[in-house]
């Protein structure tokens, strides 16, 4: 069996408290650390290297103990027969890096100061930036860089491509394209984010023995969602002898030009397992159609805007009739129970009023209109929200109270706990979740596992990966959000069997 990565994520801060505990306190010696860092990073471009055919190696040194980890690296392939050569993009600045220099010139590795010409049968590793940078890369390193990106050659990245910000996943300026990072003991936020999810490749974690201090970062955890915890909860949903014990899902909206928004919360619902699912629809035009076309799906009575008889509740999925907004502010501070606020509602609901459990699904430009109107800030934009997602799912879930998630590629999922807020990004979805109604399945689908039996927090994070294993299943170009609703069944089954998605870190111990 394949040992999963540990779900747990590190920031910049957590990563150097562990590297100083292990050293300081546990009397690690920071050469040996760097040296089980490089013989992973060693394996991996090894790997890269013999599944192209590259006969070459080139190692971009920067000046700190990235540059180290990247001259060790290039001395370990030299021992081991490969053509390697290390570019001192800039001098190195501290012992570590003076050290590893020392090493690599007593064995004989080739080292340069000036990028050369490259020929395609090269694996370049990127050893220019580490953890602690921030900002947009300047000067020399910059100049690498967009000579990097100039090239056809596949890179190695240690620890996190350059460029990119470590908790963040943003890019200030220009960054490296990795097809593969290696990271150290944990992944870090950032590598799991947008932008920088599309730059990181394909992620390997290599335990190399760092201990994180005791209480360290308590406040703020981060995980990615993990199979084998997926595959847990679902096996905890009550079996169900008939469809009432399945629970029944409402689905307030459907108005105007977006009828079909209610529709596919409803099928998502049903495909995601619950055993009823009632549209509160008024259009006359539009219930007749549902009765002939969707038989699954039930009607509430027009004198019944919210399904009184719902367990649990989805609220907003083509609400654009201001007229049928009117009342959502009364009945998200009356009615107890669960509910998903989606899409037009968002805009009605009143933060830290709710009776109830909300959990609520802006995409960027939803997440930025509700922060501009929470903070009174009318500079959050899309792109605000998109330059720092983590931030601003935190700051949604601490002010409105709520399970919010963020949607996007590396859907975040938050919530306050106390003190702290608890974060989980998701590994799963792709291009194919970018079309018209996705966002409407996953509500639907976190609706059904609401009613089914799992908590909140259990119902999101499943729904949000299932969602996304639906989507990566559907082809990239021409699915339909209705083919997603189709594919939750079998994502469905393969969450239960604990399989990692695609996206999922490796693990080596090094």
């Amino acid at each position: 069996m394949i040992e999963l990565a540990p779900a747990e994520l590190w920031t910049a801060a957590q990563a150097a408290a562990a590297d100083r505990h292990t050293i300081e306190a546990l009397g690690v010696p920071s050469p040996v650390l760097m040296e089980r860092a490089a013989l992973c990073v060693s394996a991996e471009v090894e790997r890269v290297a013999d599944a192209c055919g590259a006969t070459r190696v080139l190692v971009l040194v920067g000046p700190g103990n990235n540059g180290g980890d990247g001259l060790a690296v290039a001395r370990q392939l030299h021992g081991r027969g490969r053509s390697v050569t290390a570019v001192l993009v800039t001098p190195p600045r501290n012992a570590a890096a003076e050290q590893q220099l020392g090493l690599a010139r007593a064995h004989g590795v080739a080292l340069a100061e000036e990028l050369p010409e490259l020929g395609p049968a090269t694996v370049i590793v990127d050893a220019l930036l580490g953890t602690g940078s921030r900002g947009a890369p300047r000067g020399a390193i910059e100049q690498a860089l967009r000579w990097v990106a100039a090239q056809a050659s596949p890179v190695v990245a240690i620890d996190l491509p350059s460029g990119i910000e470590v908790d963040t996943g943003a890019v200030a300026g220009v960054a490296a394209r990795a097809q593969t990072t290696v990271t150290f003991q944990r992944s870090k936020v950032g590598l799991h984010l947008t932008p920088a999810r599309a730059l990181v490749g394909r992620v390997v974690v290599a335990d190399i023995g760092l201990v994180e201090p005791p209480g360290e970062g308590a406040e703020h955890r981060t995980e990615l969602i993990g199979p084998s915890w997926i595959a847990q909860q679902l096996s905890s949903l009550p079996s169900a002898a008939h469809k009432g014990s399945r629970g029944h899902v409402g689905v307030v909206g459907g108005t105007g030009g977006t009828p079909g928004a209610a529709v596919l919360t409803g099928m998502a619902a049903l495909r995601a397992g619950a055993g009823l699912a009632s549209l509160a629809v008024a259009d006359e035009q539009l219930r007749r159609t549902l009765l002939e076309v969707r038989p699954e799906l039930m009607l509430a009575e027009r004198e019944d805007p919210w399904v009184a008889s719902a367990g649990v509740l989805v609220v907003g999925p083509g609400l654009t009739d201001a007229s049928r907004r009117a009342g959502l502010a009364e009945l998200d501070r009356a009615d107890r129970r669960p509910m998903v606020w989606d899409a037009s509602a968002l805009a009605e609901l009143v933060p830290g009023a709710s009776a109830g459990p909300r959990i609520l699904t802006p995409h960027p430009g939803e997440a930025a209109q509700l922060l501009a109107r929470i903070e009174g800030d009318p500079s959050w934009t899309s792109a605000r929200v998109q330059a720092d997602r983590r931030s601003a799912a935190e700051q949604l879930a601490r002010a409105c109270a709520a399970i919010v998630v963020l949607k996007g590629a590396g859907t975040i999922v938050a919530r306050s706990v106390g003190e702290r807020v608890q974060l989980a990004i998701c590994t799963t979805g792709g291009p194919a979740l970018a079309t018209a109604g996705s966002g409407d399945v996953l509500a639907g689908a976190i609706a059904a596992l609401l009613a089914r039996g799992l908590n909140e927090w259990a119902a999101t994070c499943v729904a949000v990966h299932v969602h996304g294993l639906a989507g990566d299943a559907a082809p990239i170009d021409g699915a339909l959000a209705l083919d997603v609703a189709d594919g939750l069944p079998a994502a469905l089954a393969r969450a239960r069997a604990a399989a990692a998605p695609g996206r999922w870190p490796s693990y080596v111990r090094g």
